[in-house]
């Protein structure tokens, strides 16, 4: 892979980073998805010269970064689930803003573990020949170096912490979980109220019956309770659901086919 020019790749990387905070103020929750994507996309080609990894699919990337200890497992995953959603943006022109959320989120975090680690990251090794030469002469700054410069870091640190206001602004007024997913988990809570008033001793078939919902959307159903994972079946809008429980923040157990699988419990709501 060509040698990326690493003070042109950070410019776009802070100008995306601003980018990305802007849309994400204007409600343009696609667009910010994509622009997320695309600053993913400039850190993981950054890593790559660094790495001397051969430029291919952006998910290849990330892994041979993971592969050979470039990045942490943690931030392997977090690229993963920026590119994920990015590609839903892209692909199925997705405008969820709990996504856009996500995927800003994770952004915002990966910055400060990029400019650290690219200060920690080794670097290819010499001749003897370039190690005497570089032995006989005074040691120089690196100028190609992200975060060795004051000024570089000035510029990063400004739109890092206007995105963090942001997101604490965007929490205290459109708190992460919607309505419905209050609905969604105060439901089983209020069956198991009223089954232990009207029997003196609930057997555990009884606390597994699964509980009637509606989609309030179309809605994937998959095998895992990731975006990535197999997608078995589609709901239309106003399908009957048999709720089993909650699988996290995000999923939902449905009974789907006589199996168990996953859906987006946001777009849940109790049925009649």
């Amino acid at each position: 892979m060509a040698k990326v020019d690493n003070p042109g790749i950070w410019e776009k990387i802070q100008k995306n980073v601003q980018e990305t905070e802007r849309l994400m103020g204007q409600k343009k929750y696609n667009q910010s998805m994509i622009k997320a994507r695309q600053t993913l996309e400039y850190m993981v080609k950054l890593k790559c010269d660094q790495a001397g990894i051969v430029e291919s699919s952006l998910d290849h990337m990330i892994h041979e970064l993971y592969d050979g200890q470039w990045i942490s497992k943690s931030t392997a995953e977090h690229y993963l689930q920026i590119l994920s959603i990015g590609n839903k943006a892209a692909r199925e022109g997705d405008n969820s803003a709990y996504n856009a959320n996500q995927a800003y989120h994770v952004l915002s975090q990966e910055i400060y573990s990029f400019t650290d680690a690219d200060k920690a990251a080794p670097r290819p090794r010499r001749s003897q020949t370039q190690s005497r030469q570089a032995g006989s002469r005074k040691k120089q700054p690196s100028r190609g170096g992200l975060g060795l410069n004051p000024a570089d870091m000035v510029k990063l640190l400004v739109p890092v912490v206007l995105i963090v206001v942001l997101v604490l602004v965007i929490r205290l007024l459109t708190p992460d979980k919607d309505p419905t997913d209050e609905t969604v988990a105060s439901i089983p809570t209020t069956a198991a109220t009223t089954e232990a008033t009207t029997a003196e001793a609930p057997t555990e078939e009884t606390s597994a019956e699964t509980v009637s919902y509606k989609t309030t959307d179309t809605l994937n159903v998959r095998k895992e309770p990731s975006t990535d994972a197999d997608r078995i079946g589609k709901l239309d809008p106003g399908a009957s659901v048999e709720y089993i429980r909650d699988h996290d923040d995000f999923w939902a157990v449905i009974l789907y086919n006589d199996q168990e699988a996953y859906v987006a419990k946001q777009y849940l709501t109790a049925g009649e």
